[in-house]
């Protein structure tokens, strides 16, 4: 999810309780909860580098021991050089109570990242492997305001803390509700658009997506993939037929030519292939100029920005 989500997950988490346990319980869970994002930094490492990266190693298991007690050793810092030094009776926060809230504060965000459409390689550096819920959009204006508004209604019910509590906690399970109802929504979508796709004609279908809209809990874009390539549709729950298929293909493409394998070798290429899910793969030759163009199925479409695609043209093109 984005940066907003966890920071409010975090937010969350130390206002139904957890703040009691310590000074800076808050910033800790809200430190944590975004820590895993340190990945963005491969952004700067060059073309597709954040791709490559994006929600692995430090989305995964080793991650998940050791960010815990990076936080916790920047949060006592904190403690030591700013907070007590400004007030100099103040009790030391201890170190275990920051541990703990720095664990569940990291392990928040692999689960709400496990969601979407883009995925997420929880075992990581065991396994490269993508795993998708496919359920809510990456930014998601619904979860935003649940939790947003747990948050200042309790701010505005102060000192009453009792009463603050009850308000995120019973906001905050609003939130699991949404999302567990978006994952049930995502899990029925699958099944129906797999039904329809059948009854279509298609056959040997591989996968299918259900790609949650932006702003629209009750809409959703699927792709369907079958051995020749990718085929595009629409759920909306409230319309009828629910689903509808576009007759638009999108073919797999040649990936054992000469012009495919050259352009796949090119580190930009192996980088944006590392995190495509659903790639496919366009050649085209004009005179001696051949151009490689490679794309994923779920982000097709101009919004996407460099999420649909790259391009290399091997006239330049060095391994």
């Amino acid at each position: 999810m984005d940066p907003i989500t966890h920071t409010l997950a975090g937010a969350t988490l130390a206002c139904a309780g957890l703040d009691r346990r310590t000074p800076l319980a808050t910033a800790t869970l809200m430190l944590a909860a975004n820590a895993p994002d340190i990945d963005i930094a491969a952004a700067f490492a060059g073309q597709n580098s954040a791709l490559a990266w994006r929600r692995g190693w430090t989305h995964g298991p080793v991650a998940w021991l050791l960010l815990p007690f990076i936080v916790t050793v920047i949060m006592i810092a904190w403690d030591r050089w700013v907070r007590r030094r400004r007030t100099p009776n103040a009790d030391p926060a201890p170190a275990t109570a920051l541990l703990l809230l720095a664990t569940i504060g990291v392990l928040s965000h692999p689960m709400l990242d496990w969601l979407n459409t883009y995925g997420i390689r929880l075992l990581m550096p065991f396994s490269g492997r993508w795993f998708r819920g496919d359920s809510v959009f990456i930014i998601d204006p619904f979860l935003w305001s649940v939790l947003a508004l747990g948050l200042l209604g309790s701010r505005a019910f102060r000192p009453n803390v009792a009463r603050d509590r009850r308000i995120v906690r019973n906001l905050g399970g609003a939130a699991i509700a949404y999302v567990a109802f978006m994952i049930t929504l995502s899990a029925l979508g699958e099944r129906l658009a797999r039904s329809v796709a059948e009854s279509r004609g298609l056959r040997g279908i591989e996968e299918v997506l259900y790609s949650p809209r932006p702003g629209n809990p009750l809409g959703a874009d699927l792709v369907v993939r079958t051995a020749g390539g990718y085929h595009f549709g629409a759920l909306r729950w409230l319309s009828t037929p629910r689903v509808t298929f576009d007759e638009t293909m999108v073919a797999l493409g040649d990936w054992n030519s000469r012009a495919v394998e050259r352009a796949g070798a090119t580190p930009a290429a192996r980088k944006y292939l590392v995190w495509s899910q659903f790639p496919y793969v366009r050649v085209e030759s004009s005179g001696t100029d051949t151009t490689v163009f490679f794309g994923d199925a779920r982000y097709r479409g101009g919004l996407a920005g460099g999420l649909q695609g790259m391009q290399v043209d091997l006239r330049s093109a060095t391994p």
